[in-house]
């Protein structure tokens, strides 16, 4: 629990830091005026669609559990997301969150095979229709990104390719029993040589065990299409919402010209360029990313109080309202 608290203070500290760093870059008095002028409506539309991008993670979630318990109920979804996102947000390449998911629905009493399978299927889910939206976006806005950027538009092909890989390995992963089988006790193997696990039979016949399991619910998964048509409409929501946000933000300032599907296309760029920064919610590559590319929509004298809003409201909430979560788990 310690830890935990040092984790959120770490966090909080660094968004403090973060607005000294605009405070300096602007002059305080412009980051007031900009904040005094603000039309409040709109902040609240952006926290609001934080909020349904949370309910809508949990909605995706319960509807792959529901594969293998059928009375798993939202509110313990909903906690679940909550604590993915607080370890999520204050862990490197936000490693952390579904370990901790994973430990979660242990307790709330789904086996650790069919907690695993859920959480790697949502992940195979999200992770797949990120891939396809962003295809569609490159190839859809492109003309528009490299007529402005055209340098760095090509690092997005970069961002795609490697988030195409992930998916890849997931399907072959998922797919392929006896490969995946031997790929694992090949792992287990070499960890027993480097004397960092003592029983090896033990080991081997757990990852057995949980494999099988997980394989079993694969199957289960390819024979219900219905929920898992549900899943992938709450997720393509779900992305569309969250990369809805900085148009929020942008009309909040009172702007007007910029396109909407030009300002999600935007955002699903700098999530792509982001993914794999390795530092706690991309410290630093976000911002700087969400710079780039959304200077072509706002102003000099608001884009960084546009940023601040963008992480206040997609980054740091995630800690303080996760932290909420993983105080009453």
């Amino acid at each position: 629990m310690k830890n935990h608290k040092l984790n959120f203070i770490v966090g909080i500290a660094s968004g403090f830091i973060f607005i000294l760093l605009i405070i300096f870059t602007n002059g305080w008095m412009d980051l007031i005026h900009q904040m005094k002028n603000l039309q409040v409506r709109w902040i609240v539309v952006a926290v609001l669609a934080m909020i349904l991008c949370w309910v809508l993670e949990a909605k995706t979630l319960q509807t792959v559990i529901f594969l293998m318990k059928k009375d798993y109920k939202f509110k313990q979804a909903f906690k679940v997301t909550m604590i993915g996102q607080y370890f999520n947000s204050i862990t490197p390449f936000a490693s952390g969150g579904q370990p901790m998911q994973l430990y979660t629905l242990t307790k709330q009493e789904l086996g650790a095979g069919s907690s695993g399978s859920a959480l790697m299927i949502k992940f195979i889910v999200y992770q797949s229709i990120l891939t396809i939206y962003s295809l569609i976006l490159i190839l859809w806005k492109s003309a528009f990104f490299k007529s402005k950027m055209s340098n760095l538009f090509y690092l997005i092909g970069i961002g795609f390719t490697v988030n195409a890989s992930v998916i890849l390995f997931l399907i072959i992963f998922s797919k392929y029993r006896k490969l995946t089988h031997k790929l694992i006790i090949g792992l287990s193997k070499i960890l027993g040589k480097l004397k960092l696990v003592k029983n090896i039979s033990k080991l081997e016949s757990h990852i057995d065990d949980n494999l099988d399991q997980f394989h079993d619910n694969i199957d289960i998964v390819r024979h219900s299409k219905k929920l898992m048509t549900k899943a992938v409409l709450y997720t393509i929501a779900q992305l569309t919402i969250y990369f809805s946000i900085p148009y929020f933000i942008y009309l909040s300032f009172g702007m007007k010209g910029a396109s909407i599907d030009s300002m999600i296309a935007g955002t699903a760029f700098v999530i792509m360029l982001t993914a794999f920064i390795p530092l706690p919610g991309a410290v630093g590559g976000a911002e700087g990313a969400f710079y780039m590319f959304f200077t072509l929509f706002f102003m000099s004298t608001n884009i960084m109080a546009a940023i601040l809003l963008w992480r206040l409201i997609t980054f740091y909430s995630c800690i303080v309202f996760g932290f909420y979560a993983v105080m009453k788990n």
